[in-house]
């Protein structure tokens, strides 16, 4: 049975999560960019392959991922026909495809001997990392568009991060490997 978000609990997730999880501060983002990079990229290929430059629905896609993470943790599945629309699904698509484990199927493959996506202190201990790394990402890109106006936060990654970024449309991942300070792209 599915159970339905409400507005209050919708826009409250991200706090939920980072009072649970943590953060990461501004300025730390290196150690954390073979998870953020992929996410960042992701988006902006969708942006670029939409047209839709808007900050604003970025931020509704994490607070959707979020919540897909959260039904993981709770073993619990949202409605989120209020919500999800044609503006953000495909960023909740792109978001997803660089860190979960169910929506991308060769990411769950190549991290099975690593995390037991069964158990529900595996599933913390694998979405920890990426759910600090949405909740970054929601903060930059509330930033950009506070300072520089809707398309702020894709006007920030076009200047700075599109160098990284394959001209294809091809959804990217990256996780950290179990028992290492190394992380990768799989």
């Amino acid at each position: 049975m599915k159970s339905i978000a409400n507005y209050g609990v919708f826009e409250r997730i991200s706090s939920l999560m980072a009072r649970e999880f943590g953060t990461i501060k501004r300025g730390s983002e290196e150690a954390h960019a073979f998870i953020l990079q992929p996410i960042e990229g992701n988006l902006l290929k969708m942006s670029r392959k939409t047209g839709n430059r808007n900050g604003r629905r970025v931020i509704e896609a994490i607070k959707i991922a979020l919540f897909t993470i959260n039904g993981y943790l709770n073993d619990c599945e949202y409605d989120f026909s209020k919500y999800l629309t044609s503006e953000n699904q495909d960023f909740v698509h792109a978001a997803l495809m660089a860190i979960d484990p169910f929506t991308n199927e060769i990411l769950k493959e190549a991290l099975a001997d690593e995390y037991d996506w069964n158990s529900a202190d595996g599933l913390r201990e694998y979405f920890s990392e990426p759910i600090k790394c949405l909740l970054r990402i929601e903060a930059s890109a509330q930033m950009w568009m506070d300072s520089s106006g809707a398309e702020g936060y894709f006007d920030f990654l076009e200047e700075y991060v599109a160098l990284t970024i394959s001209d294809d449309y091809d959804m990217d991942f990256g996780a950290k490997i179990k028992n290492s300070e190394k992380y990768g792209k799989l």
